[in-house]
């Protein structure tokens, strides 16, 4: 980031649905994922409907890692069909010991990324009171510094209660899927998806498949 991004303004109204996903590896090669879904608020509703019918009976949300390889295909070609944009930020070589200071990373990332597509509200799943506030804490920081403007608005919400943060579960599931060579997921949400995968904070390259869709 240079001074230029305390210029930066928000020209149109747009919404981001965000969650994370971690992969940890032993020795320092585990690596954090962040994923938006974007789209104009006028979406939000479709977006919640189509997600909220893909609910099993019994299940209070949709959770990536708790589905099996038949329903994540479905579940993956089922948002797609949102035809939201998915932008994947990613941050590698994470110390299993340090995982928030990965996430703070890699929300940086993510956050600049909108901002320069319009978005004016980022919506994250909560992960409970005192990890909400220290995300709170982290961007006060980042607007001061002038990497993000004041007229991003940042929140949380909990997970069963927002149901187009599932779509941002299952793009974050669907893309760590194919690092880790289950490519047949992400491939899947690139039909009819525009999907960008981000420069790398860490590494300053642009893991798995970085074209845009």
């Amino acid at each position: 980031m240079n001074g230029a991004a305390s210029a930066r303004t928000i020209d149109s109204d747009t919404m981001a649905f965000c969650d994370e996903s971690l992969r940890c590896r032993t020795g320092g090669t585990g690596i954090y994922l962040m994923s938006a879904v974007v789209m104009p608020p006028h979406k939000v509703p479709q977006a919640r409907d189509l997600m909220a019918a893909l609910l099993l009976t019994g299940q209070s949300k949709l959770h990536w890692r708790d589905e099996s390889a038949r329903r994540r295909l479905s579940l993956s070609r089922r948002t797609a069909s949102i035809e939201a944009e998915i932008v994947i930020a990613t941050w590698c070589r994470m110390d299993n010991a340090h995982q928030e200071r990965a996430r703070r990373k890699v929300q940086q990332t993510l956050l600049a990324a909108l901002v320069d597509r319009g978005v004016t509200e980022a919506v994250f799943e909560s992960r409970g009171p005192v990890r909400d506030e220290g995300d709170i804490a982290g961007l006060a920081g980042l607007r001061r510094s002038g990497v993000l403007p004041d007229g991003l608005r940042v929140s949380h919400a909990a997970g069963s209660a927002e149901y187009a943060l599932w779509a941002a579960d299952v793009g974050v599931g669907a893309f760590g899927a194919a690092l880790d060579g289950r490519p047949e997921y992400w491939t899947e949400m690139l039909n009819g998806t525009k999907a960008t995968v981000l420069t790398c904070g860490r590494c300053a390259l642009v893991h798995g498949s970085g074209a845009a869709h």
